[in-house]
């Protein structure tokens, strides 16, 4: 396997393992409600909050571009061969990925400054299960004065979605050695 087709299967694993809440192996619609719960609970959010609503919609509308771009979804749950097999590419993720990532950066903005601040990040961040170590890293990439611009993070989150390169900040969330 050459390093590249290496570097994306893992960053692939790495993303459906993230998304897999309930660690079954499948991705289900549940999966992006239990996501949508963590991150709500570790920001200590009102789960009837505007924010909070705006959260669950967008797990529920990327579960929907998901499981409606991939061939092989069957019983309600998409396989990581079917979700290997999917790429999404800008348009989708503006369509079905962009109203998560817009709900969960809006979220961590508490006080609506267009900023977020380093706790709200590691909290939420953490909360989607990513490695804290690398978390605080990827902080310090998109940090201005100490705190990220909600639109600095919204970038990162479709790049780490739809860009292939190793290159672009987010994807140091999925790095481990090859």
């Amino acid at each position: 396997m050459s390093e590249n087709a290496a570097y994306r299967l893992a960053r692939l694993q790495a993303r459906f393992a993230l998304l897999d809440v309930t660690g079954d192996g499948q991705l289900r619609a549940e999966d992006f409600d239990r996501l949508a719960e963590r991150v709500i609970n570790a920001l200590g959010m009102d789960r009837n909050s505007d924010k909070a609503h705006a959260l669950v919609t967008g797990c529920r509308t990327y579960w929907q571009g998901l499981a409606g771009a991939t061939e092989e979804e069957q019983g309600g749950a998409v396989t990581f061969d079917a979700y290997s097999a999917t790429t999404p590419d800008s348009d989708h993720f503006d369509v079905y990925g962009q109203p998560y990532a817009r709900a969960l950066v809006a979220l961590a903005d508490r006080n609506d400054d267009g900023y977020v601040e380093p706790a709200d990040f590691l909290a939420c961040m953490s909360a989607i299960g990513f490695d804290l170590q690398r978390v605080k890293e990827l902080f310090n990439i998109l940090s201005r004065k100490g705190r990220i611009a909600t639109g600095d993070w919204q970038k990162a989150i479709k790049d780490y979605y739809v860009n292939d390169s190793p290159d672009v900040p987010g994807q140091l969330l999925s790095r481990r050695s090859l």
